[in-house]
C-alpha cells in the first residue's frame, strides 16, 4: 500500500491493483452557480484525471470512498446526466465499488448497477495488511477493530501556510494518525482483540476545485467527525504530508506556527 506521490490516491497492490479516491463530489459546479460563480461542468475534467491516474498505476479496480456526488437533498443535471456516463466509461476498463457518503444518498437511482455498493459504516479488505475503508461522516462497523489501518475521506484536509510577504494560501494534504485501539473498542460496546494501535490515514479530496478544511486552524466545532470525537484519536499529533510527499510536521505544531505569525 502506497500514497501515490503527486496524486491524492492510494494504491493497494494485493491481491487485486486497486486505487482509493474520496470526495470526487460530482455536481459541486451546480452549488458554486447558486453562489453566482459560473464554472463549467468539470465532469469531463474528473473523468480525464481518473483515466489517467489508472492508466498511471495500471489498476484493476477503482474503490471511491464516498461523496461520489454532491448536492444534497436534490440533485444537478449534472449528477444525473454526466456522472453515471463518466463511471460508465470507467467501468469498461476497471471494476467500480463505491462505500457511500454523506452526500451520496439516493445515488442508486443514478447509477444503478455501474457500481457495487459497500455498507455506509465501512468495509473491511484483505491486501498486503487488513484495511479497514469508510467515508468518515458516521460511526465505523465493529469490523473496524481487526483492521491494521483504516483510510477515510470526508474532510477534505488542507493546511494553512503563509508566504513571506505575508499571504496565506491553502495545500491539499495527507493526514497520518496512530489511535488508541481499546478507546475505539469502548465507543463501539466491544472488546479489542488486538493491543496494536491503530493507523488512519485521511485523504485529500480528489476534485481539485473543492474547498477543504485547514487542519491548523480549525476551531473546536470543526473537530466533531466521529472517530476525533471518541478520543481514540488525536488531531493534534496527527502528521501533515503533501500531495508531493513533503512533510510538513505535525498539526498542533503547524497550528503553533500560524498563531505565531498572525501575533
Amino acid at each position: 500500500m502506497k500514497l501515490i506521490e503527486g496524486w491524492p490516491a492510494v494504491l493497494i497492490e494485493k491481491p487485486i491493483r486497486t486505487v482509493l479516491v474520496s470526495d470526487l463530489h460530482f455536481g459541486f459546479e451546480a452549488e458554486l452557480a447558486d453562489r453566482g460563480v459560473r464554472v463549467p461542468s468539470q465532469a469531463w475534467r474528473l473523468k480525464e484525471l481518473l483515466l489517467e491516474l489508472i492508466e498511471e498505476v495500471d489498476a484493476e479496480r477503482v474503490i471511491f470512498l464516498g461523496d461520489l456526488k454532491h448536492r444534497i437533498p436534490l440533485s444537478s443535471w449534472i449528477e444525473w446526466r454526466e456522472m453515471p456516463k463518466v463511471l460508465k466509461d470507467l467501468r469498461r476498463i476497471v471494476d467500480l465499488i463505491l462505500v457511500p457518503g454523506n452526500h451520496d444518498g439516493s445515488i442508486a437511482s443514478m447509477l444503478g448497477d455501474l457500481v457495487t455498493y459497500a455498507s455506509t459504516r465501512g468495509v473491511l479488505i484483505e491486501a498486503e495488511q487488513k484495511i479497514f475503508l469508510l467515508h468518515g461522516h458516521t460511526w465505523p462497523g465493529q469490523e473496524i477493530l481487526k483492521a491494521d489501518l483504516i483510510i477515510m475521506g470526508h474532510l477534505h484536509p488542507m493546511v494553512s501556510l503563509r508566504t513571506d510577504v505575508g499571504g496565506i494560501f491553502k495545500r491539499r494534504i495527507w493526514l497520518i494518525l496512530e489511535g488508541d485501539r481499546r478507546i475505539l473498542a469502548e465507543r463501539l460496546g466491544a472488546k479489542p482483540r488486538r493491543r496494536k494501535k491503530l493507523k488512519l490515514i485521511v485523504m485529500p479530496a480528489f476534485n481539485p476545485i473543492l474547498t477543504g478544511i485547514s487542519v491548523n486552524s480549525l476551531t473546536p466545532r470543526d473537530r466533531l467527525w466521529p472517530l476525533v470525537r471518541g478520543g481514540g484519536f488525536e488531531l493534534k499529533q496527527a502528521e501533515v504530508i503533501t500531495l508531493n510527499g513533503e512533510r510538513l510536521g505535525k498539526v498542533g505544531e503547524l497550528e503553533h506556527q500560524l498563531w505565531d505569525m498572525e501575533t
